[in-house]
């Protein structure tokens, strides 16, 4: 009987001492997309996107076993103005993402290529030629301490592919979380809290 009690207090001591040793997540405050393009995508859907992309974020090995500290992914109904729910919601981050451009294989850009540029692969029957409904797109993200207006961390993030505008930009919220994650685990002058 000594010996059951012994083992159950070492287990519970066991059990005490991983839940100190586990940090409490990050808590970032997601705000919607905001959207330059031209392009229609659903600012809403693609936020929320982007938290699922953070819940799959924090299932890596390396955040179930304490190794690095999960994020805690909370929505805005903001895009990038000042919200008063970042503190009602206790964040330490705010994250803004910005769809600067989706494009379509074959339209213009709008950079001027330089003089003698030769456009290559988009005659007709060229297999060298994207398909049509081929299309690229660029993410901004910007990761902003709460109460203070200079940023963190910021970056672009870009995608191609014969897929929807929003499937494409779904995807590039899975490499905006990705990236963010990775913004919080790489040592900065002043480590996030």
């Amino acid at each position: 009987m000594q010996y059951l009690c012994a083992f159950l207090v070492s287990i519970l001591l066991n059990s005490v001492v991983h839940a100190q040793d586990k940090r409490e997540p990050i808590r970032v405050c997601v705000s919607m997309l905001k959207n330059s393009s031209r392009e229609i995508v659903n600012p809403t859907w693609q936020r929320n996107e982007l938290i699922k992309a953070f819940e799959r974020v924090n299932k890596s090995k390396d955040v179930k076993k304490g190794k690095v500290v999960a994020i805690q992914a909370i929505p805005l109904e903001s895009t990038d103005e000042p919200d008063t729910d970042v503190r009602d919601k206790e964040c330490a981050f705010v994250l803004h993402t910005n769809l600067i451009e989706v494009l379509r294989a074959g339209q213009p850009k709008i950079s001027v290529p330089p003089p003698g540029a030769i456009e290559v692969g988009t005659g007709l029957g060229d297999p060298r030629a994207y398909p049509a409904d081929y299309r690229t797109a660029t993410v901004e993200y910007q990761i902003m301490r709460a109460g203070n207006p200079e940023p963190f961390a910021s970056n672009l993030v870009s995608g191609d592919g014969q897929l929807s505008e929003e499937t494409l930009v779904s995807q590039l919220m899975d490499q905006v979380a990705n990236r963010v994650a990775g913004e919080f685990r790489k040592p900065h002058t002043q480590t996030p809290q």
